[in-house]
């Protein structure tokens, strides 16, 4: 009998056990091949008359970058940027340079097949006390959202359009 009950209760263990692992432990996303959803030209109305070009060329593993701002038919912002996976991290890491301004060095990592969330990379230890945060999604194939986030607060939402 106590052979029976023990038995018993092994197997409600192990089921209950493979049930709490089953719920915590989805298998790890593919962040280098969720990252080729990029792939191609977007562009998103920013304000009055000025339109943000972003194009995303495959190289290599991760992508060339450039991003324009386009005002009654003039760049008046211009940036290069390179995106790749970083194995080590299981993260994909961005380098950027606009024009007139400094280096930004970000992590990226998706959150599920759509949704991803973006940093900068010295706050990677950190991320959840990052002063600038992007979070974004893949509505479709041909458009993606992306919020900026400083200091806990949404400054900007950017609704991006494949144009290609």
């Amino acid at each position: 009998m106590k052979i029976k009950l023990t038995l018993f209760s092994l197997s409600l263990f192990l089921t209950f056990f493979n049930y709490l692992f089953s719920q915590n432990h989805q298998p790890a996303l593919n962040q280098a091949e969720l990252l080729k959803q990029f792939d191609g030209i977007w562009k998103c109305e920013i304000g009055k008359d000025t339109t943000a070009i972003w194009e995303m060329i495959p190289y290599g593993s991760g992508f060339d970058a450039r991003l324009k701002y386009v005002t009654g038919g003039k760049t008046v912002k211009e940036g290069k940027g390179l995106y790749g996976y970083d194995k080590e991290l299981d993260k994909i890491v961005e380098a950027g340079i606009t024009k007139g301004k400094g280096i930004g060095v970000y992590v990226m990592w998706f959150v599920s097949e759509s949704k991803w969330i973006l940093i900068p990379y010295a706050d990677l230890a950190n991320p959840g006390k990052a002063s600038f945060k992007m979070e974004g999604e893949f509505k479709s194939p041909d458009n993606l959202i992306e919020i900026n986030i400083e200091n806990g607060k949404a400054v900007k939402i950017k609704n991006w359009k494949k144009a290609n």
